[in-house]
């Protein structure tokens, strides 16, 4: 459930819950003056009794008021109004103009009269005037006024019952009342804490604590959250940032150590021709080379030497914009049975001297066309076939080309009769700088970028490389060229 729907909700129930209060309340306060009346003005009665009294009571004063109205100002009727008060612990006070009188068995004297004139003079003691409520001698004395507007002299009639009771009775159950409100309070309120804190307070600290510890570094932990809503969204956003950048610094760290080992190796596999270089300069120098012959010998090692060193340095740069993606490829439809003529030439005139077998198979159809970067797919196969050569153990080298086809793939192949490699080490062959242990010496000369170099190139063609090998038998390196649909 989202956010905005539970605070929908929240406040539905908030306005249902207003209204339910102010119900309660009102019932309250309904009740509250029923039992006022009923608990304090009826006193030792039954309510029925009690209720007819107080018809009665006001129907004989209507009574008199319309067709009797000269009882209503004699001293008798008054006094049997007092009397008809007395179960309710009352009599009557008639105020006629100036003049203020007691009637009833239980009537009081001239102090209370005069407590009950300042009571009804004093408006915070009073609403309309029509009820009064004194205080007397620890009582506590209702007085309900009745008026008589037809008889001349202001006429009025002020029922007096004793309501002592109703403070603490009423006061119990206004008690009752709140008690009921907090408790309904309590059932209602408790859930939504409940949710909200489960819900949003919850998944927060999760947030908070989580940005605590990446502003320290420290970013090996996880946060779950599987509350289907906003926060929850948020929460899993997060934990895919920190995921993300936790990989990210792992890469970066990688690439650091990386840099570092290619400083390393860059400064061994150069300082191997400089020191040939070094050497043989030092030997003309030094008039060792006396003879025009072994002159010629030394220039052509250190010819061949910085060649070494120029091609060594040449696939660092290369490998350089490759990492960083900096590298142009210009891409063309390319006649492959052409392009492999072409590259199998260039291999012949390159290794043949060198006493090494080549042979090669064209096996991709006569009208195949591949999209590539022709000088890039090249350099690949001629860095395959040159990390070959120069780990041959064998004394009769063979190298063997081969052309085909899969299903939607251009596949090259290259195969030797060299050592091979173990299956564990396969994979690395195409790290920068990976040479097998058995065959990384100073006798091996070359970058150690020739295989990264080709699986940098292959990606860009969205392919893959791959090797195949059956230790001190051969080894076979494979890559992919994607066939596109207007090529085929």
């Amino acid at each position: 459930m989202s956010i905005r729907l539970k605070l929908i909700l929240t406040y539905v129930v908030g306005i249902l819950l207003t209204a339910v209060i102010v119900t309660v309340t009102g019932i309250g306060i309904i009740t509250g003056i029923i039992t006022y009346f009923a608990n304090s003005i009826v006193k030792e009665q039954t309510p029925e009794d009690a209720f007819h009294r107080g018809i009665d009571l006001f129907v004989d004063l209507r009574y008199a008021e319309r067709y009797t109205p000269e009882e209503v100002t004699s001293p008798a009727f008054a006094d049997k109004m007092g009397d008809q008060l007395k179960p309710f612990g009352g009599f009557v006070v008639v105020r006629q103009g100036e003049r203020w009188e007691s009637y009833g068995d239980l009537r009081e004297e001239e102090a209370f009269l005069e407590q009950l004139q300042r009571d009804i003079a004093n408006p915070e003691e009073q609403t309309d005037g029509a009820f009064v409520v004194s205080k007397w001698e620890g009582r506590d004395l209702l007085s309900v006024r009745y008026d008589f507007p037809e008889i001349p002299g202001s006429l009025s009639y002020y029922l007096i019952a004793d309501v002592t009771e109703t403070g603490s009775k009423g006061n119990r159950f206004q008690i009752f009342v709140f008690i009921g409100i907090a408790v309904l309070l309590g059932i209602i309120l408790v859930p939504l804490i409940w949710i909200t804190t489960k819900d949003i307070v919850r998944p927060l600290r999760q947030l908070e604590q989580g940005s605590r510890r990446i502003a320290e570094g420290d970013l090996n932990f996880s946060l779950h959250s599987k509350v289907r809503n906003e926060v929850g969204s948020v929460v899993r956003s997060y934990e895919k940032m920190r995921s993300e950048l936790q990989r990210a610094i792992s890469a970066q760290l990688m690439l650091e150590e990386s840099r570092k080992q290619l400083i390393s190796n860059i400064s061994h596999d150069l300082k191997t021709p400089l020191t040939s270089i070094k050497g043989y300069v030092e030997g003309i120098r030094e008039g060792i080379a006396s003879d025009p012959e072994k002159l010629k010998k030394y220039m052509d090692v250190i010819h061949s030497k910085t060649l070494d060193m120029d091609r060594m340095i040449d696939d660092l740069f290369l490998f350089s914009k490759l990492d960083l993606k900096q590298e142009r490829f210009h891409f063309e439809a390319v006649q492959l049975e052409e392009f492999y003529r072409q590259t199998m030439h260039e291999l012949c005139m390159e290794y043949e001297s060198a006493g090494v077998r080549l042979t090669g198979e064209y096996e991709a159809g006569d009208d195949a066309v591949a999209v590539m970067d022709a000088q890039k797919i090249k350099r690949v196969i001629l860095n395959i076939v040159g990390n070959s050569v120069k780990f041959m153990d064998k004394e009769d080298p063979y190298v063997h080309v081969h052309f085909g086809r899969q299903t939607g793939e251009w596949v090259i192949a290259v195969t030797d009769n060299g050592p091979g490699m173990a299956p564990d080490e396969l994979d690395r062959i195409f790290e920068r700088f990976y040479r097998g242990d058995a065959n990384r010496n100073q006798n091996v000369a070359g970058s150690g970028l020739g295989l990264a170099i080709a699986k940098q190139i292959v990606a860009q063609h969205g392919g893959s490389i791959y090797a195949r090998s059956e230790p001190g038998r051969f080894m076979t390196v494979l890559f992919t060229i994607p066939i596109t649909q207007d090529t085929t």
